[in-house]
């Protein structure tokens, strides 16, 4: 639109034809407005449209060809971020340069006209293309704080995979050891009973490779109270004796993911016990959105507990909190969903 104006006021024929060419290296460099343009474009763009507004000044032609140089100088300013102010000052003097030149040569002729409209066309086209900057450099960063969005979304998922994955085969594994040390000890004087805890070292192997599977595909399940009646077999085949307090809430009263919570800590709490403790009694108290475990083997060297740690996090996460301490010999684990 600005090039068909300057074209209706110019009436240098030679003008008209730079005008032409001079659009055209200008309407091509404004598609690089996102990101550097081509160093020959740059200068064509510049160098063309400049020498259209000067020639204009001196031919005393259409002062409406300053905005091409104006088109120009603005995107190349902002092709690369925000410009400094003195960058734009510094446009502004070159836009208004061809004016002062021809003022100093004939002071008598009128230049406030090719003043103000240079000024405006630049003033114009630099904000312009500032807004435009503006506006590109917010979609950035929301397109870029989307996507971290996204990359920490699949860190969760694969963090949980891990954890899930970890309580799965390492509360296997101590369980599995646990069995083949009892079966090692019976295997002479008692076969039948070392057959038997072979054969739920099977049964539970078959059962883990079931729960990979389902976590794999996003069915498993966890509840208190299968991960409560696998605790107390585990105990009595360690010679612990285990008492349980239950008051554990309906399934109207606590959702499913605060139930896969609890009966993670008392998977957690379970294998911790028999891999560093040495209690003969294990207390667990069942509570609605809570849980309480207490062993009487506690030691005087606390050794760092990572499951539970990770556990911790979960449950701040839902707004609960998963605590351990230790008094008089006893370990105690709390954790409550609210």
């Amino acid at each position: 639109m600005f090039v068909l104006y300057s074209l209706g006021l110019t009436q240098t024929p030679v003008l008209i034809v730079a005008v032409l060419l001079s659009a055209g290296f200008v309407v091509a460099l404004m598609f690089f407005w996102s990101h550097p343009s081509p160093l020959w474009l740059s200068v064509a763009a510049v160098v063309s449209s400049l020498g259209v507004w000067s020639g204009s000044v001196a031919l005393q032609d259409s002062p409406t060809t300053s905005v091409l140089f104006s088109l120009a100088a603005a995107v190349i300013l902002t092709q690369r971020g925000w410009p400094p102010l003195a960058w734009i000052a510094a446009g502004l003097v070159v836009v208004l340069a061809p004016v002062g030149v021809m003022w100093l040569v004939d002071s008598s002729a009128l230049w406030e006209a090719y003043t103000v409209v240079a000024s405006i066309s630049y003033a114009c086209s630099m904000v312009v293309f500032l807004l435009n900057r503006y506006g590109w450099n917010r979609y950035l960063e929301l397109d870029a704080a989307r996507r971290t969005g996204e990359e920490l979304a699949v860190a969760q998922e694969r963090y949980r995979f891990a954890a899930d994955l970890h309580d799965i085969q390492g509360h296997t594994l101590h369980v599995l050891r646990l069995k083949t040390q009892l079966a090692d000890k019976l295997i002479d004087r008692d076969p039948a009973a070392a057959h038997q805890h072979l054969a739920e070292a099977q049964d539970l192997i078959a059962e883990t490779l079931a729960n990979t599977r389902s976590l794999a595909f996003g069915e498993r399940t966890i509840t208190v109270a299968g991960e409560l009646a696998n605790a107390r077999q585990l105990f009595a085949a360690a010679g612990i004796a285990c008492t349980v307090e239950d008051q554990s809430p309906s399934e109207s009263t606590a959702a499913q993911v605060n139930e896969e919570l609890l009966g993670l800590v008392v998977r957690e709490a379970t294998t911790n016990i028999l891999r560093h403790a040495q209690p003969t009694a294990v207390s667990v108290r069942l509570n609605p959105g809570r849980v309480t475990i207490r062993n009487d083997g506690a030691t005087d060297t606390r050794r760092p507990l990572s499951g539970l740690a990770r556990l911790a996090e979960r449950f701040e996460a839902i707004g609960g909190s998963l605590t351990t301490t230790t008094a008089a010999g006893i370990f105690t684990t709390e954790a409550h969903t609210r």
